[in-house]
């Protein structure tokens, strides 16, 4: 690591544990303040510099104050509409188990320590015509729906209604969690809300953090869920969890994981791995780059051609015809006419040759990413740590 990984690491770990450090007079509390809004842990660096006597009057820290305020905010809102959609749900006897940061917020000394971009839920797509009216009441619009999750927004604050886990198209996990509710039990007899065990949260808030680590690389924020996460639970059968992140060939990845944590909050000595996954994560941010996204894409195409000499190839006709539910965006008409595609991405072709410039370059820009050395490196600098594209596309 670095000096300066060091001391975000440093602010880090006092504004969740509470000790304190002595910092250089040449602190460069600057770029603190521009890593931290790029993993969006303003409020934690914010405590943590407070814990360590770094005056509120200087400019960058009025910076992150108020931005610990707009935090405060946002978080009661959110808790706020959490708590108004559980009654509901509960009156109506709608079965749902909360996730990821609508479970982890409980757990920071300050909720808006996790900031939530959305709050996740997920529910049984069988009660979901019960469930439309009950968001509609409570004020909230109804918005695009992907692949596994019904999205619902109210002014600042989004819901989203999870179908399944994780999505359907990450194949290899998808294969071992489903919808999800296998692992689901109700937290009281007389509850409709569910919750996993303390390990199968485990599995599911690592698998979470690894699907989106080889994705596009991912960010502070994630990695250190797992550390407050870890660290809340007493008793967590270590064993039991690395059995079944063995079935979904991320054990490795944990323990390096695991390791690099200690690195980080225990003060361990670090290792390749530990450095490499540890600039990984800095220069992220908090759902990765594009690079690391037009990559792991590409190698997915490379896993179902057998070949990365075809991934330029493919893309270009991707581009050129895109899929059905994309123009359907585009084009709406097209979900009452689908026989008009083909004319459409006529179409659409002349609106971008003519109107387009700039996307024109910016593909262009893509595709130069997207070589065979790239993506082969990209396949490396994955197994180094332990993950792969186990399935084909």
């Amino acid at each position: 690591m670095n000096d300066l990984q060091k001391n975000v690491i440093k602010l880090i770990k006092s504004a969740l544990t509470g000790e304190k450090y002595q910092f250089a007079a040449d602190l460069d509390i600057d770029i603190i303040v521009k890593i931290a809004k790029k993993h969006q842990i303003q409020a934690i660096v914010y405590y943590g510099a407070l814990n360590c006597g770094l005056s509120n009057d200087l400019p960058e820290m009025q910076k992150l104050f108020l931005e610990t305020c707009g935090f405060i905010s946002i978080s009661a809102q959110q808790m706020h509409e959490l708590k108004e959609i559980f009654q509901q749900f509960d009156v109506g006897k709608i079965e749902y188990m909360p996730l990821k940061g609508t479970v982890l917020k409980a757990l920071y000394a300050k909720p808006e320590m996790r900031v939530m971009s959305d709050a996740d839920i997920l529910i049984r797509t069988e009660q979901y015509n019960i469930i439309k009216p009950i968001m509609e009441k409570l004020g909230y619009a109804e918005a695009i729906e992907s692949d596994h999750e019904l999205i619902w927004k109210k002014g600042k604050v989004t819901i989203e209604l999870h179908k399944r886990l994780i999505p359907s198209y990450n194949k290899d996990y998808y294969a071992y969690f489903g919808d999800g509710w296998r692992l689901g039990k109700p937290v009281s007899d007389d509850s409709t809300r569910y919750a996993m065990s303390i390990e199968d949260e485990m599995i599911y808030l690592f698998t979470h953090y690894a699907k989106h680590y080889r994705d596009a690389g991912i960010g502070i924020k994630h990695i250190v869920d797992l550390w407050v996460y870890r660290n809340s639970v007493k008793e967590l059968n270590n064993e039991y969890v690395l059995k079944e992140l063995k079935k979904l060939q991320l054990d490795v990845f944990y323990e390096n994981t695991m390791r690099t944590l200690d690195v980080w909050f225990k003060d361990v000595a670090p290792d390749n791995t530990t450095e490499f996954i540890t600039g990984i994560i800095f220069n992220s941010g908090v759902y990765g780059t594009h690079e690391a996204h037009l990559l792991s894409e590409a190698l997915k195409v490379s896993k179902q051609t057998g070949t990365t000499k075809k991934v330029r190839t493919k893309k270009i006709i991707q581009l050129m015809f895109l899929p059905y539910k994309s123009m359907c965006q585009k084009y709406p008409f097209l979900e009452k006419a689908k026989i008009l595609l083909p004319v459409m991405w006529v179409v659409r072709w002349f609106n971008v040759l003519l109107f387009k410039h700039q996307k024109i370059k910016k593909n262009q820009e893509d595709l130069k990413i997207m070589s065979v050395e790239k993506i082969d490196n990209y396949q490396k600098a994955l197994n180094f740590v332990g993950l792969d594209f186990n399935f084909e596309e």
